[in-house]
């Protein structure tokens, strides 16, 4: 693997941490109101997925959406203007949280409908073939998405058509504390897997541990280059330990900050939440690869993640001076005009 491409990976994935961080601080401080969704405990999936994808390609995100737009390369700070609904925002406040899209990166459309993304990457991928453009759709979604009859439609449409789609289930199933405990588990098949729908219509599939960013990056880009030549598409089931402060129907902070020294220091970890930072967490999991094969040391850590977090900072900054948008541009990116 490429070092220069390892470390890129790495490096989105601890800003999407620090993003969702200030996204959640900005929410306890009151800065914006009503339900929302955080990426922490998938960011190996997001930043690897991205990793492979060009200007020709289309993603679609669903309501955990801010990871696949800050690894796909959307600026944090108009992200969190966004997020606040000011007129700086990447839809100028009209969004906030579940619907922040940015067509120049590839990202036309994100929604908090569940399943909304998979008839959408898969008419991506229709356009494409089209035109011949060369690019893909694609879907990123949870498993509590196949309790919608349109994502099994869409998959068997996919595969009939032969569309070049790739559809990328992210699973936090595993890990979730059950409904009946008080908890927020969405899968609603037996076993909380969802690969046997798509093999049962003949379609590639592959499973992949979503906490491994290397391992996603492998199989995505192959996966990729193959739908770009086939036309076919491939199902990707990613494997996530659910984040604890996601049990519930509203995130919370249970886990801290996080500190990036914790992939070394192992005598700092202790707790109620110790397994999750030792096997589970993917950015201090990935970072910890990186040391032990040699293409990082603590140093390339710790000067990535400072970075970071001024860039966050000066994010935050940003999105709160930002005004919020003016009643003059209340007709705009309608549909119908004045009268």
């Amino acid at each position: 693997m490429d070092k220069a491409r390892l470390l890129d990976i790495f490096r989105h994935m601890i800003l999407i941490r620090r993003f969702e961080e200030a996204v959640y601080d900005f929410h306890e401080q009151k800065l914006f109101g009503g339900h929302y969704h955080l990426y922490i405990g998938q960011e190996a999936t997001g930043a690897a997925v991205m990793a492979s994808l060009g200007a020709e390609d289309r993603i679609f995100s669903t309501h955990r959406n801010h990871g696949h737009l800050i690894a796909r390369g959307v600026d944090p700070k108009n992200a969190l203007a966004e997020i606040l609904n000011r007129a700086d925002g990447t839809n100028g406040g009209r969004g906030g949280t579940f619907h922040i899209a940015d067509a120049s990166v590839g990202m036309p459309h994100t929604s908090a409908l569940v399943g909304g993304s998979v008839p959408l990457a898969a008419g991506a991928g229709f356009a494409a073939k089209l035109k011949k453009s060369g690019g893909i759709g694609v879907s990123m979604f949870g498993d509590g998405c196949f309790e919608e009859g349109v994502v099994f439609e869409t998959l068997n449409l996919a595969r009939m058509w032969e569309l070049p789609v790739i559809f990328v289930c992210e699973n936090n199933t595993p890990g979730a504390v059950l409904k009946s405990a008080g908890g927020n588990n969405t899968s609603n098949l037996p076993e909380g897997r969802v690969i046997q729908i798509p093999e049962a219509l003949g379609m590639e599939c592959h499973k992949v541990d979503g906490g491994d960013a290397e391992a996603v990056d492998v199989l995505f880009a192959d996966c990729a280059a193959r739908v770009r030549a086939t036309g076919q598409p491939i199902f990707i089931e990613a494997l996530t330990e659910r984040w604890p402060g996601n049990y519930f129907s509203f995130p919370s902070m249970v886990t801290g900050v996080t500190q990036v020294s914790m992939a070394w220091d192992g005598g700092s970890i202790s707790g109620e939440h110790q397994e999750w930072f030792l096997n589970h967490d993917p950015v201090l999991r990935f970072a910890r690869q990186l040391l032990v094969s040699g293409v990082a040391n603590f140093g390339d850590i710790v000067g990535i993640d400072v970075e970071v977090t001024e860039t966050i900072k000066a994010a935050k900054e940003f999105a709160q001076s930002s005004p919020l948008p003016g009643t003059d541009s209340v007709y705009a990116h309608v549909l119908a005009g004045e009268g």
